[in-house]
């Protein structure tokens, strides 16, 4: 009941948008996002509305994107946008981290990316009013945000205009509403194919006190990219420890459907999967993945899970079943854990695939990331009656 309830809350409000404080529950601060899954790209989509434009706004949902930017030329037509001046302290705080920007008069032009296919083109930052709630009970708040070319939608999700960014830089999406609405700077990512959220409430505001309690913490790295990143003590597969020198530095990501590793690294790692994946036979691999596998006896495939053990070994981040293969048709299934090419920086990302189900709660304040499975009680603490 309270998974059907959970499904209908996100198909009625998709035009709804955001949910604040006064709509779920005098607990819950900061601001809620719909989420869903784009089929054929694996891409995260999110909707805002903006200004006075009566069509939404859909981007693709970035972890590591600095700004929210999207093609302002695309079915936004809000006459309360305006330029901001290369003067003004908000192209200031876009200079923050960010090389790339440049001041011309009334322009504040900033170099833009696609985090996705990793291209990158000049915009112009901009500011509009963000409407957060429903019809009846609505709220605003001022929000930066660079307007891009076209050009720099290529590899987005069928209708996305743009990116919605949520690093930690100070022009990303929860760094702007944390200081817009007085919260702490939090994120809260939950990642599934068709009710996901995102947003700058904290875990149990939004999910309960029994799923806050249960997650694990760990230390968010203090690198200047604004990325989330952790870092990696050692890989288990099968409970056995891969011969592999750590801490391993490892990104997440939204942008990315499936975990890469760098190549030496992946090499070890395949290896051993191989060795430990009783009852199934490989088979030719189905691009983008290495592995593939098919049953090849009348007894169950035992497919081993995968843990990443992080500040100790006592630490770990276990993945297995739905977060860990992809049925790819004709009885053959395929690791979603694969090569990345050489990339010593990150050798290791976190791909969506392997982020699903998990609820992931970003305390920028103390530098750390709780991570836990969604538990029962979380979904019948979320109910659409409390709207």
């Amino acid at each position: 009941m309270a998974s059907s309830c959970l499904n209908l809350f996100f198909f009625s409000f998709l035009s709804v948008l955001f949910i604040t404080k006064s709509q779920i529950s005098d607990s819950v601060n900061g601001v809620i996002f719909p989420v869903t899954r784009d089929l054929s790209t694996g891409q995260y989509v999110a909707e805002i509305l903006l200004g006075d434009s009566p069509e939404p706004v859909k981007l693709v949902v970035d972890l590591s994107g600095p700004l929210l930017w999207f093609d302002c030329s695309s079915r936004y037509l809000s006459t309360s946008r305006s330029l901001i001046s290369g003067s003004s302290s908000g192209c200031l705080k876009a200079n923050v981290g960010n090389d790339r920007v440049s001041s011309r008069g009334d322009k504040c032009d900033l170099l833009v990316k696609n985090g996705v296919v990793g291209i990158t083109a000049r915009g112009e930052l901009n500011r509009d009013v963000l409407t957060l709630g429903s019809v009846s009970s609505q709220g605003t708040v001022e929000v930066l945000f660079a307007c891009a070319p076209p050009l720099l939608l290529r590899g987005l999700a069928s209708g996305a205009q743009g990116i919605m960014g949520l690093s930690k830089a100070q022009i990303s999406l929860p760094s702007q509403l944390a200081a817009g609405t007085n919260e702490p700077r939090r994120l809260t990512v939950y990642l599934s194919p068709s009710n996901g959220v995102v947003s700058t409430s904290s875990v149990e505001d939004v999910f309960g006190t029994t799923t806050a309690k249960s997650l694990i913490y760990t230390p968010l790295s203090t690198s200047s990219s604004g990325d989330y990143v952790i870092n990696v003590k050692s890989i288990r597969v099968n409970g056995l420890k891969l011969s592999v020198n750590g801490p391993l530095s490892a990104e997440l990501s939204t942008v990315v459907p499936y975990t890469t590793l760098e190549s030496s690294l992946y090499s070890v790692f395949a290896e051993a999967y191989v060795k430990s994946a009783t009852n199934a036979e490989s088979v030719a691999p189905v691009a983008p993945f290495g592995l593939c596998f098919t049953n090849t006896s009348s007894a169950e495939v035992d497919f081993p899970a995968v843990e990443f053990a992080l500040q100790s070994e006592m630490v770990r981040w276990r993945i297995q079943g739905k977060n860990l293969l992809v049925d790819v048709g004709g009885g053959v299934r395929c690791l979603g854990i694969v090569d990345g090419g050489l990339n010593r920086v990150r050798p290791i990302k976190l791909g969506g695939l392997q982020l699903e189900g998990f609820v992931l709660d970003f305390d920028l304040g103390k530098s750390m990331m709780g991570f836990g499975e969604r538990t029962r009680a979380s979904l019948d603490s979320f109910r659409p009656e409390a709207l």
